[in-house]
């Protein structure tokens, strides 16, 4: 009985250490399970029971194997590949399209029409559109530093006075730009920093360039095409306005080249001697400068004594009488006066008019005179030249840089042929009338 009893508890022993030994190889730590088997531990690994995923970088639920975008919690397929997730994309089924601007159900791509909802098909091919277009592509409407050249020009205009925008730019234009005298060429097109850069261009790079700075300050312009021109065109200015402010930038041009203001005041009393002369008007060589067509006087005199007025062409009348050469001196008109009011009209020299006291006697004078000198760009550029044309219902008026400096926007030189006029952003046209 003794030795069953020992083989008994021998066999129980050893049973017992085999279990203990089997315990021991059983990992009792969660943080080194690896339920789905795929080398990343439970705890780590955020898909433990799907051996394929183990890892959510953006969150969205979707493991990065999967996810499309797996740094993008918004999205996480892009079904047709195009690099759009399929919620950003208007049209997930379709590789070539995945934004409808105006959404009318037709990608920006395909559309040509992006931003109207009315239409989208391409127009069928348009010859004058094909030939616009090279000269649509040089315009910059919308750039920074143009928008600051721009500014610098309308120093001294008020904010919200639109002529003085447009007469400012376009006089700035017509003297500081040379016009080059060239024909139409499309594949030489300067763009406006080109021209800027160049200070000369021909009608096209000058209409390009006036058209990209006044879009620029945020007015409404075109181009406005014939068979052999090319002009800018603005629309929305009032006419009287501009032409207001065209005409005193005309007059001060003119005064500029002139030298002198074109009405002048003066008034003054003189002791006049006996046999003494009193002249006033036009310098020695001084000429009109091909800006003054003529002069007019307006005279009011009062003097205690008998005197002659002569009316003289120039200043040579009044040193050949000085000099006692009157066989040489020649005068327009005289008469005698002891106290006389009028006008003396449309001088077409620059003369003026001589007091002559012939009498013993000093004479006392008062001398009122206002001298009105007539501009010569009146001939031409004036109120009754400016044209205006109507614009999807809108004036608009044309701004032509072959004019030269008395030029004035508005003035339609009546270059021949049909005159088209195209919106640079929607390229829509019209025929002017």
């Amino acid at each position: 009985m003794r030795k069953i009893v020992i083989v008994l508890v021998g066999v129980i022993l050893i049973t017992v250490g085999l279990m203990s030994g089997c315990t021991k190889n059983t990992p009792t730590n969660n943080s080194e399970k690896d339920t789905d088997e795929d080398g990343y531990n439970d705890t780590v690994d955020a898909f433990p029971s799907d051996s394929t995923e183990w890892n959510d970088s953006d969150g969205d639920g979707v493991g990065d194997n999967t996810d499309a975008f797996p740094q993008d919690a918004n999205e996480t397929k892009d079904t047709d590949g195009d690099g759009v997730g399929d919620n950003a994309d208007a049209f997930p089924n379709d590789p070539t399209e995945w934004r409808d601007s105006d959404g009318d159900g037709v990608g920006d791509n395909a559309d040509f029409y992006p931003h109207d909802p009315t239409r989208w098909e391409k127009p069928p091919s348009d010859a004058f559109l094909n030939t616009a277009e090279p000269f649509l592509l040089k315009l910059d409407l919308q750039d920074s530093k143009l928008q600051s050249y721009a500014n610098t020009i309308l120093t001294g205009c008020d904010a919200s006075n639109t002529e003085c925008f447009v007469n400012a730019v376009y006089r700035h234009v017509l003297m500081n730009y040379t016009c080059l005298a060239a024909p139409k060429n499309n594949t030489t097109l300067q763009t406006p920093q080109e021209t800027i850069q160049k200070k000369q261009g021909t009608c096209e790079d000058l209409s390009i360039l006036l058209c990209s700075l006044l879009s620029n300050i945020g007015l409404t312009s075109y181009l406005v095409f014939t068979n052999t021109h090319v002009y800018a065109m603005v629309s929305d200015a009032n006419a009287d306005d501009l032409w207001n402010v065209a005409e005193q930038s005309l007059i001060h041009h003119a005064e500029d080249v002139f030298g002198e203001p074109i009405q002048q005041s003066y008034y003054q009393t003189y002791t006049l001697p006996s046999m003494g002369v009193l002249y006033a008007g036009g310098e020695e060589g001084k000429t009109y400068a091909d800006v003054i067509d003529s002069m007019t006087i307006d005279y009011n005199i009062q003097s205690d004594q008998q005197l002659t007025l002569f009316v003289v062409p120039t200043w040579t009348e009044y040193n050949e009488f000085m000099k006692g050469d009157f066989a040489n001196f020649t005068p327009i008109d005289q008469w005698n006066f002891t106290n006389t009011t009028g006008t003396i009209p449309e001088l077409s020299t620059y003369g003026g008019i001589m007091l002559y006291n012939a009498g013993a006697q000093t004479a006392a004078v008062t001398v009122d005179l206002f001298f009105s000198f007539q501009p010569s760009f009146y001939k031409t550029y004036n109120k009754d030249a400016l044209t205006v044309f109507s614009i999807w219902g809108k004036d608009a008026l044309l701004l032509d840089p072959t004019l030269d400096d008395f030029g004035f926007p508005g003035y339609d030189a009546n270059v021949s042929g049909v005159k088209k006029a195209i919106n640079p952003e929607t390229k829509e046209y019209v025929t002017l009338p």
